[in-house]
């Protein structure tokens, strides 16, 4: 493992590497928000994800999760507000490629149930900043493959609070 340079929240506005997609899923603020907690449940990438502190939630719990072909990612947690948003900084890594970086998860209401908007900010290795454009498009392909994986664990959510039977 090596070590990076942990983020703010503030480092997210300013950092030379940022991406912000979004997508709205039919569900409740609360479900999605309880799925972001273990990601290898829902994201078809993630080996595992491991809580590292005493505590499973909330600001400063650590977390350590595998991503094939990313490698591991020490993660401490930034922002845990129960239904609006999830953020965390990475503090240690196996990845050659950042030498910082966070990612911050926000949840607001939408027509459809909930618009789930990601946020990642980071510093590239020099040696991977060429590649930053490429980047982009593999955030953007690994963010899309969340949706359906987290569309399947809380599409029951929204129907279960306006009192729906769902079978």
């Amino acid at each position: 493992m090596r070590s990076m340079t942990p983020m703010t929240l503030d480092d997210f506005d300013t950092a030379p590497f940022r991406f912000t997609a979004s997508y709205e899923l039919e569900a409740t603020p609360d479900a999605v928000f309880d799925e972001l907690g273990d990601p290898s449940i829902w994201f078809p990438l993630m080996r595992r994800s491991v809580w590292r502190t005493g505590a499973t939630s909330g600001v400063g719990a650590k977390r350590e999760v595998e991503m094939v072909g990313f490698g591991i990612f020490r993660e401490q947690m930034l922002a845990w507000d129960r239904g609006r948003r999830v953020a965390f900084t990475m503090f240690e890594t196996t990845s050659p490629l950042v030498t910082r970086m966070g990612e911050d998860f926000r949840i607001t209401h939408s027509p459809k149930g909930v618009r789930l908007e990601y946020n990642v900010a980071a510093t590239l290795a020099p040696f991977a900043r060429p590649l930053a454009p490429a980047l982009r498009v593999v955030v953007r392909g690994l963010f899309a493959m969340t949706k359906s994986g987290l569309a399947k664990r809380t599409a029951w959510s929204k129907h279960a609070v306006q009192g729906k039977h769902v079978s």
